[in-house]
């Protein structure tokens, strides 16, 4: 298809007459193929947006496109082509692991047996081979996210919504989720991701729109948006036991360098341009060796961007846009 695969045009969601606004003008686009994050705190109003995507609720005002028709004039279109994983608890707690997956594969409209060599392969995907005959209210919270997971995955959807995936998981679950969304998408599924987790939406989503108090605060590629922070690079340091007494000369040292902050009695933080780091650590590795226990040099993180674009919200109400290589628009969202 040309053109957006979805398009948010001036969405607006209120509660109790008004009085409650969990959406407020949104307008962004998301595009065929890609992983686009929607990132902020809980409460964000996230999954109230990626509800209205799939037809879930109403705007109150404002209209959600899918393909270019408006989704609440194809619901049944949405719902075979759209997968859904929704925070809430899973609702087919009286079937086993196997039958959640497996009869959610039918309905997606599957034939009898890919269904069921599909759902075998995602129950060794998932790792969920010792509880697939047990039933979903009598597993632990993690394996029912895995299982719901599963849900979602099965019949190959060529638009996947996950919000919030990962809650409840080991870091190795974790990684196992992260690989098989990106394995979807490299087959060429678009995949919107809800989360409030920053670093594992960095190392996942091609775009970001960065949402808080039901406002659109930017939306772009990782790299655009870190390119509009702050592009200093950032020194940590953590000093060996038993300086402390040198702390004020080495802190007049390193501030020759650039902006330093002290993050506790053994932590360092100095911000550098990329022109000073050799000089720097030349210094850390020479003049200060015995003092200085560990360091790490790192450029600008998403979480760094965040902090930024939402102190910067706190700070002033302004009109949300689309930045740099986007469309423009007078507008705010989820």
């Amino acid at each position: 298809m040309t053109g957006p695969l979805f398009h948010i045009e001036n969405v607006t969601k209120t509660y109790k007459k008004g009085k409650v606004t969990a959406n407020k003008a949104i307008s962004f686009t998301i595009r065929q193929g890609e992983i686009l994050g929607l990132l902020g705190p809980n409460g964000a109003g996230k999954s109230t947006l990626v509800k209205q995507l799939v037809a879930h609720l109403k705007p109150t005002e404002g209209e959600v496109h899918y393909k270019g028709t408006n989704v609440l004039k194809q619901m049944k279109t949405v719902a075979r082509e759209v997968a859904y994983y929704a925070q809430e608890p899973h609702a087919l707690t009286s079937l086993t692991v196997k039958e959640a997956i497996y009869f959610s594969g039918r309905l997606r409209g599957m034939k009898k047996n890919p269904a069921k060599e599909e759902t075998a392969a995602l129950i060794e995907e998932l790792e969920l081979t010792e509880v697939a005959g047990k039933m979903l209210k009598n597993i632990s919270g993690g394996q029912k996210r895995l299982t719901g997971i599963g849900t979602t995955l099965i019949g190959k959807a060529g638009v996947y919504i996950f919000d919030e995936p990962t809650n409840e998981l080991d870091p190795k679950k974790r990684r196992l989720v992260w690989d098989l969304i990106r394995k979807r998408n490299r087959e060429g599924a678009t995949v919107i991701l809800v989360t409030h987790n920053i670093l594992e939406a960095e190392q996942v989503v091609d775009r970001v729109a960065v949402v808080n108090h039901g406002q659109l605060l930017a939306i772009n590629s990782v790299a655009e948006l870190k390119a509009e922070v702050d592009q200093r690079l950032k020194c940590e340091i953590t000093t060996a036991p038993g300086h402390e007494t040198y702390a004020p000369d080495f802190e007049a040292s390193l501030d020759q360098h650039g902006t330093v902050s002290r993050l506790s009695d053994q932590r360092l933080r100095v911000l550098i341009s990329k022109e000073e780091a050799p000089a720097l650590l030349e210094e850390l590795n020479t003049a200060w060796s015995t003092t200085v226990q560990t360091y790490s040099l790192m450029p600008p993180s998403l979480e760094d961007v965040y902090f930024h674009i939402d102190r910067d919200e706190n700070e002033e109400t302004a009109t949300p846009t689309e930045t740099k290589g986007e469309n423009q628009y007078a507008a705010a969202g989820s």
